[in-house]
């Protein structure tokens, strides 16, 4: 079952980056802005993925959800998949 799972992840490849103090200020209101939709994007790499998907949005003139982005980077992360199964596993 854990195959199943990661075989529909998206495919991760790490790089470093090098941030501000102002680049992670804007990524903590990332996360503020978020965090009012309901939904809790805490990881640093996930808000940059929520940045990167709602700035190439904005540069292709293509309308966006913030949820859906949300929604979409929070089950894309296998972390957050496997602390998810557990819980439904619990009230199962």
């Amino acid at each position: 079952m854990a195959d199943e799972n990661d075989s529909k992840l998206p495919k991760r490849i790490v790089r470093t980056i090098t941030l501000t103090d102002e680049d992670l200020s804007l990524l903590d209101g990332i996360e503020r802005m978020i965090s009012k939709t309901g939904q809790r994007i805490k990881t640093d790499s996930k808000l940059i993925r929520a940045a990167i998907a709602v700035a190439h949005s904005s540069l292709h003139d293509e309308a966006y959800d913030l949820v859906e982005v949300a929604e979409k980077v929070v089950k894309e992360d296998g972390r957050t998949q496997s602390r998810l199964l557990a819980k439904m596993l619990e009230k199962g």
